[in-house]
């Protein structure tokens, strides 16, 4: 038996996403035509001023260890963002942690806080790597499932409910992925209210922030004064700067957390990459007009998305009101022969060319999500071949 795997990585799922993402790389590397609405990244180049100050940091030869925690200068940034743009009144740069992207921020604080028995409360649709992340700490993850009719909002019944001495954490994330839901104040204030007796922390995954498209404007966790203090914010460049492989995170939490999630990254990367922070920061003080382009661009983008999806009458969809996703309803055109949303995708991608993520891979039957990052012509072509499959299945 000394051969035997660790247990809580076996029963980690693995990314469902990057392995449909892989796969339809896989088939464009044999000449096949595939479209892609599958991958969660902004279809922008990085902004100059944030390649501009990778460009100066290698110049001037900054390539060797920083501060574990990440640059001072950047962290000063960061904890002003928190403070005046998130009303985060704690957020200074001494519990900051610059991370090697918004997943590293997300692991090392679930590491710092939680041990075998703890219980981790997740919304369903669920980012992808939400419940694999607990299950690798030895905790185990709660899914509270919400429903189409309330918007795939949690309703503070459900939460209450959910709650029991056991529970640890509970792991916010608005603007949603995969749904495009987003909390109103009034709606996270409830939500908020019914923590304020327990003394479980709040974990907040604010990465789709700068991502609004409709009518409500975001709002974070830490600017509640009853719960600020057991708040755990995580953000970070990849989604609002378009800078998914720089891999530079954000996170700022209870001193107490800050601190053993510091030991965790110390012992694990030491630090971010060098050269990627200084970009990271050049973004921050640098890009704000590029964010502001980026933003306008996807809502045109989700008009057109919508308007497409609307021409196919069996897909039920919601507007999303944040990220780049749309989340459609199958469930009607589902048949013995398809039976899941996972064959729904398996068959889309092998015979339509076609890759989109299967509800599966969000903890939901029955559901497909689509992204759009990407070109007008990309989303009509792709919409054009889901189309003639749902058209194809119900003939």
């Amino acid at each position: 038996m000394s051969h035997t795997l660790a247990k809580h990585i076996l029963a980690a799922e693995e990314s469902q996403t990057l392995a449909i993402a892989n796969r339809a790389k896989a088939m464009k590397s044999q000449g096949i035509d595939v479209v892609s609405l599958s991958t969660g990244e902004p279809d922008f180049p990085t902004p100059d001023c944030a390649k501009q100050a990778a460009y100066n940091a290698i110049a001037h030869n900054f390539t060797h260890y920083t501060d574990s925690n990440g640059i001072k200068e950047l962290r000063d940034a960061v904890a002003e963002k928190f403070r005046t743009e998130n009303g985060i009144s704690l957020a200074n740069a001494d519990n900051i942690l610059i991370t090697t992207g918004a997943k590293q921020a997300l692991v090392n604080t679930l590491a710092a806080i939680c041990n075998e028995g703890d219980e981790v409360i997740i919304f369903s649709p669920f980012w992808v790597s939400y419940p694999a992340m607990v299950t690798m700490t030895g905790a185990t993850p709660i899914i509270i499932k919400t429903l189409a009719e309330h918007d795939f909002k949690p309703t503070p019944e459900q939460l209450r409910d959910a709650l029991t001495p056991q529970t640890k954490c509970v792991i916010f994330n608005s603007p949603n992925n995969p749904t495009g839901m987003m909390l109103t104040r009034e709606e996270m204030g409830q939500l908020l209210a019914v923590l304020e007796n327990h003394d479980c922390y709040i974990l907040s995954d604010e990465i789709y922030e700068k991502l609004t498209l409709g009518r409500i404007d975001h709002c974070s966790p830490g600017s509640f004064p009853s719960v600020a203090a057991r708040v755990c914010t995580v953000n970070g460049v990849s989604k609002a700067f378009a800078m998914t492989g720089w891999r530079i995170g954000f996170l700022h939490a209870p001193p107490e957390v800050w601190k053993q999630a510091s030991k965790v990254q110390g012992q694990v990367t030491s630090h971010p990459s060098s050269i990627a922070q200084k970009a990271a920061l050049g973004a921050m003080l640098g890009a704000q007009h590029d964010v502001q382009t980026m933003r306008e661009v996807f809502c045109k983008r989700k008009e057109l998305i919508c308007r497409l999806m609307s021409a196919i009458p069996a897909i039920a969809f919601a507007e999303p009101q944040g990220a780049f996703y749309v989340w459609a309803d199958i469930s009607r055109i589902l048949t013995k022969e398809i039976p899941s949303s996972a064959a729904f995708c398996e068959k889309l991608l092998a015979d339509y060319h076609l890759a989109l993520v299967p509800g599966e891979a969000f903890g939901e039957q029955g559901y497909i999500r689509l992204s759009f990052a990407a070109s007008d012509e990309v989303i009509t072509r792709a919409i054009e071949r889901l189309a003639a499959m749902v058209n194809d299945m119900m003939a």
